[in-house]
């Protein structure tokens, strides 16, 4: 069954969430770099990737503070990420931690009540020219040492959800092909977070199984979406979005590569379940 949460902060171990990420988890940091171009508001809302609030608006943690840039691959250094239809560069998720480290090496944080969430790879997918797990998960892994280093003491980290299901990925006819890349991803992510884990005793390291919660949805057990395989948007240019669909509620995808708000909320509520059990 997909889980339900509802928002009592005072349950909550933790006191602070940390995002570094894509456009799953942006709310507004490409809408800024790019001056409130993109995504294009409305109808997009308020520079998330989605119609609505995306499931780090839905965190039932007083004090977030997200570093998720739409577009961003794991390590710009190995694979350059982009938004605004591949014309604007983004920090990847190792650059998006340098960043917070630096900004916060003057600070004193209470790591025993902080969570840091890595949620990125698939972008580092469709920007590489020669897609490669092995390189992806090594890029994944370099972030979450990166975050180890420092001293973290809690991180989640996302798999990747199910791209052959994807509106992107049925329109290249490459079901077949990312359905065997996403697979090998997640094993081998599985299996470097155990490795770390196993070197870091002092670290809580959790996988957040993404993959299964989509997967989930898009075989629609709820019943809850009426359209698993279509998008209700289509970027037609950077100023432009045609609308396909009357109630993005009951659809999983908002365009090719994003899900509703929806779907958000369900993400969500996996986290905030995770959270306040953890």
């Amino acid at each position: 069954m997909i889980p339900t949460y509802q928002t009592n902060t005072e349950q909550h171990r933790f006191h602070t969430v940390i995002v570094f990420g894509d456009s799953l988890s942006d709310t507004g940091n490409v809408y800024k770099l790019t001056n409130g171009t993109w995504p294009i508001v409305p109808p997009y809302y308020q520079g998330r990737f989605s119609n609505d609030l995306n499931w780090v608006d839905r965190l039932g943690v007083s004090n977030v503070k997200n570093y998720a840039y739409g577009g961003a691959t794991t390590d710009n250094v190995v694979v350059q990420g982009y938004t605004k239809l591949d014309t604007v560069p983004v920090p990847g998720v190792r650059q998006q931690i340098e960043i917070y480290i630096n900004s916060t090496r003057e600070q004193t944080i209470d790591f025993a009540h902080t969570l840091y969430i890595v949620s990125a790879g698939g972008n580092d997918f469709v920007f590489s020219k020669v897609p490669n797990p092995f390189a992806v998960v090594n890029g994944l892994s370099n972030a979450i040492n990166d975050l180890v280093a420092f001293g973290a003491k809690h991180i989640l980290v996302f798999n990747q959800p199910p791209a052959q299901a994807f509106p992107y990925t049925h329109a290249l006819g490459l079901d077949f092909i990312f359905e065997g890349l996403t697979l090998l991803f997640n094993s081998i992510l599985s299996l470097r977070l155990k490795i770390i884990q196993k070197s870091n005793a002092q670290v809580s390291l959790k996988l957040f199984n993404l993959y299964s919660i989509i997967k989930e949805i898009i075989d629609n057990e709820s019943g809850q979406f009426t359209n698993t395989v279509n998008q209700c948007w289509d970027i037609v240019n950077d100023t432009s979005v045609v609308m396909h669909c009357l109630d993005p509620s009951k659809y999983v995808f908002i365009d090719q590569f994003h899900f509703t708000s929806s779907v958000h909320e369900i993400i969500a509520d996996g986290v905030n379940d995770f959270i306040s059990n953890e």
